[in-house]
């Protein structure tokens, strides 16, 4: 089961053993917490232990799984990156009637009940996550708000949780959450910051790029500034003159959608428009490295 739903399977089974699989180290710390949330209610101290796994034997894992709890239904057990032979004791162990839950982090194959996949979230899930976090406040949230919202956190939920903490607070008497209330109260993650510089740039908004840029300047350097807008243009360079659009997401590290929003940009200012952003940017650099020009002043120079 994917991250976004374990909660809502907690609530109607609790399996003796669970899997965690991924590399979000957000969600593999929330789902530890939401397991527990539902697992341990009284006695934490002992009826839940964390353990690292890696050079545990036999032994030491048989008396955790067959200590009992104390006045509470089930004891917790988490053993994060078990080695080979733990794994192969724990798939060859017989859980039933067993009031002990086990959880494995980093533990390929272990054959557990139930897999809690916490890989990074898509979306729609993030989208969901979202709407069942408002609801449980009852607030909504408006479209153009949510989109807004995803963007100025950049997907990471971590800055997601944090954001939505601070929203809801905010939002006591309403109901639901509009596109004035987000970006008066968020946070933009630097990601989206950069976005909003180089959407700028695209639209030929001087102004506004004059605008982000003053804002930028108070928390990073003019040379990291001018660096980003140089992988910028050399991304939009590539994308130029590659048509294979596989290639470049393997190339550029980057998703189908975002190929495809350059790519209306592209047409919309022209193949040498970015040719000679990226021309000029090579140029500039090299005179910042000889002494020639300081970052400040080729950050300017450099769209205008």
């Amino acid at each position: 089961m994917k991250f976004i739903d374990l909660n809502k399977n907690l609530k109607q089974k609790i399996a003796h053993t669970y899997s965690i699989v991924g590399n979000d180290f957000f969600l593999i710390r929330q789902a530890i917490s939401i397991l527990k949330s539902h697992i341990v209610h009284e006695f934490e101290d002992f009826n839940y232990i964390k353990l690292d796994a890696d050079k545990l034997k036999k032994d030491d894992v048989l008396i955790q799984l067959t200590t009992l709890p104390f006045n509470n239904e089930y004891r917790l057990v988490i053993l994060s990156n078990p080695n080979n032979d733990i794994v192969k004791y724990l798939n060859e162990f017989d859980f039933t009637d067993l009031p002990v839950i086990v959880v494995c982090i980093n533990a390929d194959k272990f054959k557990a009940e139930e897999i809690i996949d916490c890989t990074k979230l898509d979306r729609e899930d993030i989208v969901k996550y979202i709407l069942n976090y408002l609801a449980k406040s009852n607030l909504s949230i408006e479209e153009r708000a949510l989109d807004y919202f995803i963007d100025a956190t950049n997907g990471v939920m971590s800055n997601i949780v944090n954001e939505l903490n601070k929203i809801t607070a905010y939002a006591t008497e309403e109901k639901s959450i509009t596109f004035d209330m987000v970006t008066n109260l968020v946070s933009n993650s630097n990601e989206y910051v950069i976005y909003m510089l180089t959407n700028a740039i695209d639209k030929k908004n001087y102004t506004e790029y004059q605008k982000i840029l003053n804002t930028m300047s108070k928390s990073q350097s003019y040379a990291e500034i001018f660096s980003y807008l140089g992988k910028y243009f050399r991304r939009m360079q590539y994308i130029s003159l590659n048509k294979n659009d596989d290639e470049l997401a393997s190339i550029l590290n980057i998703k189908p959608y975002a190929i495809k929003m350059s790519r209306q940009n592209i047409t919309k200012n022209g193949i040498k428009y970015y040719i000679n952003l990226y021309q000029k940017y090579t140029d500039l650099d090299y005179q910042i490295k000889s002494g020639e020009i300081t970052p400040y002043n080729a950050l300017y120079e450099l769209v205008f």
